[in-house]
């Protein structure tokens, strides 16, 4: 790809592109200044194959050599992205087997992988009643009419929760309530039907938000009131209060009330830019789906049974980012393709061109400061121009994207060195989390029973053959 980009490109004076000092060209630059060799495309070859296309500019041969990139870079990326998280993993895991002495790490029996304390006492309480209220016997039958018909009841068979008919359709009902008011703050936020509704106060989004505040703050009561008999909450009101369901379900009503009382207070003004904040809040209603989602209520422990890699990959990152940040910034401080000055001021010393002067250009100086000593004022960069901002630009580097590309050539190989790091980066947290999802899931198990039987039957097999 890099030599077909090349045959392309060394010759193309027709796409423009911005002055590269650094590479001869001043003034008047194009496509063919940036691929005078084959280890110049073989740069720009190697940004384009991690999915990246900073440079668009071609002529027709070469627009069809980035189109087949394009398909090539999915193999290209995902098939190393495979084997390098499968690889990583595989060592991570045996070092923890090592430190713990050639065995799986045991938290408790019965654990499945990223438990925590929650699912060791969730699951301890199994077949347990809960315990009586200290209210008396009449509160106990509220409390378990309220836990059935908002939770459920689980069979004790299967294990399956079972829902009554009012059951059902009041989840269906508060399902229903939390996608409205998801589409109502998107819809809200169009001045178009703003104004089409009446965006003066009582208008219908408010008394829509102050109906959905009034159910959501009932459902949150009501399950205050049933968590002692409430397994998922470990029959403690507390626990529930605390978790990150009965966060979410606070975070769905609080900001409103909060809103109300420093309107009436005369603290914000409701039509008011601030008061724009609180509503926006409701978006985050969206989270109290995961109570009826599984999988999503199993995304924590996903992060748990991956901790070991992703921090392993953190601090590989780490060190990878700050080092390359910090050659970056040394090799291409005082790169001048990155260099702009105000148009009174020549671009270089000498030459014919009206660009060229014999008063010192933009581009004759070692570095943007020395440029604005004798220019004060004129003379701009804004990339690599200290450490921390080679930070932030390293960083976008190794996600894939290049916002800047013509490097001076130390700064090239840093370049191509980051293409190959940053799908390790990349792809070691992405497949470490999908294998741990499919794991706390119960995914794949299937198969490993299905290849311990295969085993089992060979193994059988072997022994009826040789008696």
């Amino acid at each position: 790809f890099a030599s077909l980009l090349y045959l392309g490109e060394h010759e193309d004076t027709s796409n423009e592109i911005d002055p590269v000092p650094s590479y001869g060209c001043a003034s008047d630059c194009t496509m063919s200044d940036r691929f005078q060799s084959y280890f110049d495309s073989l740069i720009y070859t190697g940004i384009h194959l991690t999915g990246d296309y900073p440079i668009i500019t071609y002529d027709s041969f070469s627009r069809v050599v980035c189109f087949i990139m394009v398909i090539a870079a999915v193999g290209v990326v995902s098939v190393p992205s495979g084997l390098i998280a499968s690889g990583f993993a595989e060592i991570v895991q045996s070092k923890m087997k090592a430190k713990h002495g050639g065995e799986e790490p045991i938290t408790m029996a019965g654990g499945d992988a990223g438990d925590d304390w929650y699912e060791f006492r969730y699951r301890e309480l199994e077949g347990q009643e809960p315990p009586p209220s200290r209210f008396g016997p009449m509160v106990d039958t509220w409390q378990n009419a309220v836990n059935i018909f908002l939770n459920g009841q689980e069979d004790p068979v299967t294990g399956k929760t079972i829902h009554t008919n009012k059951s059902f359709a009041g989840r269906v009902f508060i399902f229903t309530v939390i996608i409205t008011n998801v589409l109502a703050v998107i819809f809200e936020s169009i001045p178009e039907v703003d104004k089409a509704v009446g965006n003066q106060a009582g208008n219908f989004f408010d008394v829509f938000e102050m109906c959905s505040v009034l159910i959501f703050a009932a459902e949150y009561l009501m399950r205050l009131f049933c968590a002692p008999k409430n397994r998922g909450a470990l029959f403690s009101t507390w626990v529930y209060a605390t978790t990150f369901f009965g966060i979410v379900d606070l975070l769905s009503t609080a900001p409103w009330f909060v809103e109300e009382a420093l309107i009436y207070s005369g603290h914000l003004d409701s039509s008011g830019d601030n008061a724009k904040i609180f509503r926006i809040f409701r978006i985050f209603r969206i989270l109290q789906l995961e109570d009826f989602m599984v999988a999503f209520s199993k995304l924590d422990n996903v992060f748990r049974a991956s901790k070991d890699v992703l921090k392993a990959t953190g601090l590989m990152a780490l060190i990878i980012w700050v080092g390359c940040g910090a050659l970056f910034f040394i090799f291409e401080e005082n790169n001048p393709n990155w260099r702009s000055c105000d148009s009174s001021i020549p671009l270089m010393t000498g030459g014919d061109d009206s660009n060229y002067t014999d008063a010192p250009g933009c581009y004759d100086f070692e570095s943007t400061r020395a440029c604005n000593e004798f220019y004060p004022g004129m003379c701009d960069q804004v990339v690599f121009t200290n450490v921390p901002n080679a930070l932030y630009f390293t960083a976008v580097f190794l996600v894939g994207e290049w916002g800047v590309v013509d490097f001076t050539w130390p700064g090239r190989l840093i370049c191509l060195f980051l293409c190959v790091a940053g799908i390790a980066l990349y792809a070691i947290p992405v497949g470490t989390l999908f294998d741990s999802f499919g794991a706390v899931l119960g995914m794949g198990g299937d198969d490993d029973e299905e290849e311990e039987h295969d085993e089992d039957g060979c193994e059988l097999g072997e022994a009826t053959t040789t008696s």
